[in-house]
């Protein structure tokens, strides 16, 4: 008689009746992992659901970012570059929309860029006046 199932099948060596039985056990073992990793994405699908909602609602960088395009375009761009700054600064503590930072960024640089050319550049009745004395030289 097989002393793990209590047949009384002649097996050779209870070969079959321990496989049978490591088998039983495995595919207990296997299906406890199999229920919690269903039940951990379930909890992160959730959560991850909830960030989003919640983080929709608070749209100040968003519109800090359209604020600041509305004042580049009308060309208050020292106006701008305080905006765009406060919109970084509030990017940054939501840490996960990497697409508005680098926007952000660029728009930094290249409002930065233009500020120092226009300090720079020469007025536009200055470059006449020295391209005129350039002629008679």
């Amino acid at each position: 008689m097989c002393e793990y199932c209590n047949s009384s099948l002649n097996l050779y060596n209870n070969y079959e009746c321990r496989a049978t039985d490591l088998y039983v056990r495995f595919n207990t073992i296997v299906m406890q992992f199999y229920y919690y990793i269903f039940l951990f994405l379930g909890l992160f699908a959730v959560l991850i659901l909830i960030r989003y909602f919640s983080s929709r609602k608070k749209n100040i960088p968003v519109q800090l970012y359209f604020d600041a395009l509305k004042d580049e375009n009308s060309g208050n761009f020292e106006e701008a570059i305080i905006t765009y700054e406060n919109a970084l600064i509030e990017v940054k503590k939501i840490k996960y929309n990497n697409t508005l930072k680098n926007k952000i960024v660029e728009k930094l640089k290249l409002l930065h860029t233009v500020i120092d050319y226009n300090n720079n550049s020469l007025s536009p009745v200055k470059a006449r006046e020295s391209s005129q004395l350039n002629i008679y030289k």
